[in-house]
């Protein structure tokens, strides 16, 4: 019996995996979706929103446009990010808004469950999809295509083979790329909050002894925490009660008033995944399965859109005589994102590290410095459009 074939298979069903399935399919290629369907966050009454949300860039949203998703995301659902504010630990600001970089917003923020219920059903509709719900276990690349073996002991074929599962993905350990994992020593802590002061859009970043802590604006009077932790101290933090845990994020956040828990306190560790290459014969990494930055800049998920809009842009306007998994084609996609990725790791990494050391004098010239940048206009309107993708 013959193997089932494929133009490209794409291992993973988060957001990236959904949106390269959705927008190569789009293309007219025949594209297998493996893994398990992605579980994603029911809102209840006690609990209407998904403690996981995205800052989500307008690059970000002009793909999902293209794709059209963005148009069944429920717009009660997501928020503008009008402005932007980021205390140092010794109370100097930087300030970014949408008015002052000529932009309609700086960001939209958006549950991740919102994403990937439209994701999803997009992908319902799409004949050129089929779906194996089975996890990916290995693949042998041969002349003309990979070989997948999944864990019911089946097998296809494919042309391309996407590796979009993640931090720990199984496509990127099959292919033998090598990946640095860093701990960070901290873990990220999110949850959602009603504020007594209404956010005005505005998304609020504080850098302190204890993280960094970030209060983003949901829809109503209602925020989303992330706060990114030393892991000594996430034990006590999640044992305190709603009403302690919430007093314990207003001392860091004091413009936001009071602020009551709705719904619960999640935790997951924080760590830097960096890979020695973004490609292999017959293999493309996207997403985390590509690169895991911190999530103090907000800009995880838009890294990895921005590699599947870069996949589908070659793949799109490649030469007729190449096909999807062609090595000129995937070496251009390697270099097309080493700045975006090396640029955002970098700036990320250079924010932990300085305001993880305890010095006095290297708080005050990193709060200076802070100062400086914010009153300097151009210098900031560039870090505003490298933020917008």
């Amino acid at each position: 019996m013959s193997k089932p074939f494929f133009d490209v298979a794409i291992v993973g069903t988060g957001i990236p995996g959904l949106a390269a399935a959705l927008g190569l399919a789009q293309q007219g290629l025949a594209v297998a979706l493996i893994g398990p369907p992605a579980n994603p966050y029911v809102p209840t009454p006690e609990a209407p929103f998904d403690p996981r949300v995205y800052a989500v860039s307008p690059a970000s949203v002009a793909l999902l446009e293209r794709l059209g998703v963005w148009a069944s995301i429920d717009p009660q659902r997501f928020c503008p990010i009008e402005r932007m504010r980021v205390f140092g630990d010794q109370g100097d600001e930087l300030a970014f808004d949408a008015y002052g970089a000529t932009v309609e917003r700086l960001a939209t923020l958006v549950e991740e469950a919102e994403l990937l219920r439209g994701l999803d059903a997009a992908c319902g509709f799409q004949p050129a999809i089929k779906r194996f719900r089975r996890s990916f276990v290995s693949f042998i690349s041969q002349t003309d295509s990979a070989g997948i073996s999944l864990e019911d002991g089946s097998e296809i074929q494919a042309k391309l083979l996407v590796g979009a599962d993640g931090a720990d993905s199984s496509v990127r350990a099959a292919a033998g790329i090598n990946a640095s994992i860093k701990s960070y020593e901290q873990a990220a802590l999110v949850a959602n909050f009603e504020c007594a002061k209404p956010h005005q859009n505005v998304a609020s970043q504080w850098f302190t002894d204890e993280g960094v802590v970030a209060l983003l604006p949901l829809p109503g009077n209602r925020v989303s925490l992330v706060w990114s932790a030393p892991v000594d101290l996430v034990p006590e933090l999640l044992a305190l009660s709603a009403e302690h845990f919430a007093a314990r994020v207003g001392q860091h956040c004091p413009s936001s008033g009071a602020l009551v828990l709705i719904g619960g306190v999640y935790s997951f560790p924080l760590r830097r995944v960096t890979v020695s290459n973004l490609i292999a014969a017959r293999i493309v990494l996207v997403g985390d399965a590509a690169h895991v930055i911190h999530p103090l800049a907000g800009q995880g998920l838009n890294l990895g859109l921005g590699d599947v809009a870069l996949l589908l842009e070659l793949a799109r306007t490649r030469e007729s005589f190449r096909d999807v998994a062609d090595q000129v084609l995937l070496r251009r996609y390697e270099r097309g994102r080493a700045e975006a990725v090396g640029a955002m790791r970098f700036t990320t990494d250079s924010l932990a590290r300085l305001f993880a050391v305890d010095d006095p004098f290297v708080r005050r010239v990193r709060n200076v410095g802070m100062t400086v940048v914010n009153r300097l206009g151009p210098l900031k309107n560039a870090l505003i459009r490298q933020a917008l993708g």
